[in-house]
């Protein structure tokens, strides 16, 4: 009994120390899965109501791959599907990222020239299959003699397209490069990048990082959820998780890409600043290379259905102005779109206002007659 005795008092067996200890383990068990059913039942009555009330698409776009100079790219040889309220469509990516099938590196017999068209989602193109951006039906439509190429990517500024470009010339040796120029957010895409600044009037290029770089901050952010172990299998089997998914990407793009609605003066000009060397450098480059030039201006849902936007407006005008004192040749589609739009063509998407297969086939059309009047198909 000695071995029971604690002061003069008998102990229970259940009073040793270890059993004590053991007690505490199960009820520490006991929480642990108390909490854990809670979860599990909170999470499963979840993902019932937003599959109930609020069903989300379960499938997976084509991620980013953060890249040193260009900030993100797509990767090679991918396929994804893009949904939203209004669309879904398969995106995939040939041998070089590009949302186009794989060309040789120089033209085949019997292609009179190569066209590389460049530019970001107005032009990639969300909403459309990729047989149906205007760079394919361009191509379908000058009847097998010309290639031309689409090597958009969603979300480029201007300043990612010219470094993009420089990787594409070697690649594709075009004789024509064509820069699809979007009003909306090409102008403040190169200061939210901050891949180049203007020092002293020149043109100077700049390592980014997360902590300089809103732009970088935010597809590093993309790239480290799309490429987390499991990311795809709960995106294709969980309607909560999409749900959340979409909700804190909004919330970060809006918060890391601030939009007033009203004209910054100041953000305009530092902005210009930038765009206007970029493109001068890029006229010069590409005249020593012997490839022509082009600009194809993208309006704005605002400039084809409301008749313009003071803003974007103003923007184009510039593009416009430097095109006639560069002599380089800039198409501008607005009135293509407009009248096809009055007509009762749906040139874009209501909501999303990206453009519609019917907005490439018309935007297609101007630009083939465009090259025409301009020799460089005939």
């Amino acid at each position: 009994m000695r071995g029971r005795e604690k002061q003069g008092q008998l102990l229970s067996p259940f009073d040793s120390p270890g059993v004590r200890g053991s007690g505490c383990v199960r009820r520490a068990w006991l929480a642990l899965l108390t909490v854990a059913l809670s979860t599990g039942m909170a999470l499963g009555a979840s993902e019932f109501a937003v599959r109930l009330l609020a069903p989300q698409p379960t499938k997976v776009t084509v991620p980013v791959i953060m890249d040193e100079e260009l900030i993100y790219r797509l990767p090679a040889g991918t396929r994804g599907t893009d949904v939203k309220d209004e669309f879904a469509v398969s995106i995939g990516t040939n041998a070089h990222g590009l949302r186009d099938r794989d060309y040789a590196p120089t033209k085949p017999p019997g292609i009179l020239e190569r066209l590389l068209v460049i530019g970001d989602s107005m032009t990639f193109a969300e909403g459309v299959e990729a047989e149906q951006t205007y760079p394919k039906v361009l191509e379908r439509a000058l009847d097998g003699r010309y290639e031309v190429i689409n090597a958009a990517i969603r979300g480029y500024g201007t300043d990612q397209e010219m470094i993009w470009l420089e990787r594409l010339v070697p690649l594709y040796r075009p004789d024509a490069v064509v820069l699809a120029f979007f009003a909306v957010n090409d102008v403040d895409d190169v200061l939210y990048a901050g891949l180049f600044e203007v020092v002293d009037g020149r043109l100077v290029r700049r390592r980014v990082s997360a902590e300089t770089s809103p732009k970088y901050k935010y597809y590093e952010q993309q790239s480290f959820i799309q490429t987390f172990p499991g990311y795809r299998f709960l995106i294709e089997h969980s309607h909560l998780v999409n749900w959340a998914r979409q909700r804190w990407a909004r919330r970060e793009y809006d918060r890391l890409f601030p939009s007033s609605g009203a004209v910054d003066a100041e953000h305009e000009e530092r902005a210009w600043a930038v765009i206007s060397r970029l493109l001068g450098s890029w006229d010069e480059w590409m005249r020593r290379e012997g490839i022509r030039p082009l600009i194809l201006l993208i309006p704005s849902w605002a400039q084809v259905h409301q008749g313009g936007d003071a803003l974007v407006d103003a923007r184009t005008e510039r593009v416009l102005q430097w095109g006639r004192e560069r002599s380089v040749s800039v198409l501008d589609p607005r009135l293509a779109l407009r009248t096809a739009w009055e007509r009762g063509v749906q040139t874009y998407y209501p909501r999303d206002r990206h453009m519609t297969a019917q907005g490439h086939a018309v935007v297609a059309a101007y630009l083939k007659s465009g090259l025409e009047s301009l020799g460089i198909v005939h």
